[in-house]
């Protein structure tokens, strides 16, 4: 799972991610998103997406929505969890980070990742999830995670490090 080799995502009639890979489309704006690493009991949640990729939770900020009021929308709609206080993991901001859409629009992907604690471990998932569990680091090493989110995992159990700015 090294951050520093290209890759690419297919997925049926979804979107393709790209990080520092050479033949990804140029990107015609930015995409502001937040993810949050959800803990409980020294695990993360990762989510088993739809596209067969893993990644955290999260998604697109939306017009007139705060950063934290984004990752809480995320959190609710993606795993009916509920948290309390949500802090700054870091800022994820590689020009390589790219998003092309199944319309064909390509953007580069700026994330806020905020880390937050679960008081359970009973998740709801949504419907564009496959799957959802709470992960040990060791886990962390045997699943597929999703291009743009590879670099946000090595600094999930290393709580010295935040907030990153990467």
């Amino acid at each position: 799972m090294s951050p520093k080799r290209p890759s690419i995502v297919l997925r049926n009639n979804m979107s393709k991610y790209f990080y520092k890979n050479p033949k990804a489309p140029v990107p015609t704006r930015l995409h502001i998103g937040t993810t949050v690493a959800i803990y409980h009991e020294d695990r993360v949640l990762l989510d088993h997406r739809r596209d067969g990729e893993w990644g955290l939770i999260g998604g697109a900020l939306d017009p007139g929505e705060s950063l934290e009021e984004c990752a809480r929308r995320e959190i609710m709609e993606e795993t009916g969890l509920s948290v309390g206080s949500v802090n700054l993991l870091g800022l994820f901001s590689h020009p390589s980070r790219i998003i092309e859409f199944a319309n064909g629009e390509v953007v580069q992907s700026v994330t806020i990742c905020f880390a937050a604690e679960a008081a359970t471990r009973a998740i709801r998932l949504s419907a564009e999830s496959r799957n959802a569990r709470f992960c040990t680091q060791d886990e962390l090493q045997n699943l597929s995670i999703a291009a743009t989110h590879r670099m946000i995992i090595p600094y999930l159990f290393r709580r010295e490090t935040w907030p990153v700015i990467s």
